[in-house]
């Protein structure tokens, strides 16, 4: 039922956008799949920017059609982001972590998936004042756009930041061993390359068994053992495309890269007090 209501408010936004004059489309909302994440932030999105925006689902058709007049395009996913769009375009993408743009071709703008690094430390640092090591994991040439400004924060924090890149989720035990005793904590980015139940379970029993907090790259993850998750959640990345999409219109310039507002806290007080983790429990942010 759930999935039927979905898709029939879907197609009643694309009905209401296909009725505007061809000159009045001068954006579209690109989705990798219209289901789950992608089109809840799609939904969070279109309530923010307040007037219709063309849908077009990837996973129904991979080459669509869209406007002539195209200004601007919000992107939900990797294969929305990485459509070939023309020169021209501002392309304002979410939910693509670990997408790099090819910049001879439109404008582009990424909504990160990581909230700002001084908000982010500032909030563990809260939750484990003991902090000064964190490790944190990534594939190798991922992120390379968060680690550096997470570095400069992180000096201004005391914190040290031991970046660790894994090829794949089966080099996490080896490099948790490696990391004992040099990290007071330590987080996964939201790299899909490196998450799946096992790579959860691995870490989250490390986690416990060895007091090291574990910070999981979205609330979600909390449920498979990690202590806290500090992220925007799909409300938050669906207002900051809406943003970015009314400033290209209006003329104004955005920076490349822009960090949600208002992300979420979510902390699972059950593995804490459970596992003994050195944090203090504060209360989670939940989204309104």
């Amino acid at each position: 039922m759930a999935k039927a209501t979905q898709k029939l408010a879907f197609l009643a936004a694309l009905l209401a956008c296909l009725s505007l004059p061809a000159g009045a489309q001068r954006t579209a909302a690109v989705l990798a799949k219209g289901s789950g994440l992608y089109f809840d932030t799609y939904l969070a999105f279109q309530k923010a920017y307040g007037r219709p925006v063309v849908p077009f689902d990837l996973s129904e058709n991979r080459s669509p059609e869209l406007p002539g007049g195209l200004r601007a395009v919000a992107a939900f996913g990797t294969r929305a982001a990485a459509l070939e769009y023309k020169k021209g375009v501002t392309v304002i993408y979410a939910l693509a972590p670990t997408y790099t743009p090819d910049l001879r071709g439109p404008e582009f703008v990424r909504i990160s998936p990581l909230p700002e690094p001084g908000s982010t430390l500032a909030t563990y640092l809260r939750l484990q004042p003991g902090l000064r090591r964190l490790a944190v994991f990534y594939s190798p040439g991922n992120f390379d756009f968060y680690l550096d400004k997470l570095d400069a924060a992180a000096r201004e924090a005391g914190i040290t930041v031991v970046r660790s890149p894994l090829s794949s989720p089966a080099d996490f035990p080896a490099a948790l061993r490696s990391l004992l005793g040099r990290m007071d904590a330590f987080w996964l980015l939201p790299d899909p390359a490196l998450i799946d139940l096992t790579s959860l379970q691995v870490l989250g029993e490390f986690s416990c068994a060895n007091k090291v907090p574990f910070f999981a790259p979205s609330g979600g993850l909390t449920n498979y053992g990690a202590a806290a998750a500090f992220a925007p959640g799909y409300r938050q990345t669906g207002a900051a495309v809406a943003s970015a999409l009314k400033t290209v219109l209006a003329g104004g310039k955005l920076p490349g890269l822009i960090f949600p507002d208002d992300a979420v806290l979510t902390i699972n007080s059950a593995a804490i007090r459970k596992c003994g983790l050195p944090l203090v429990l504060i209360p989670e942010e939940k989204e309104e």
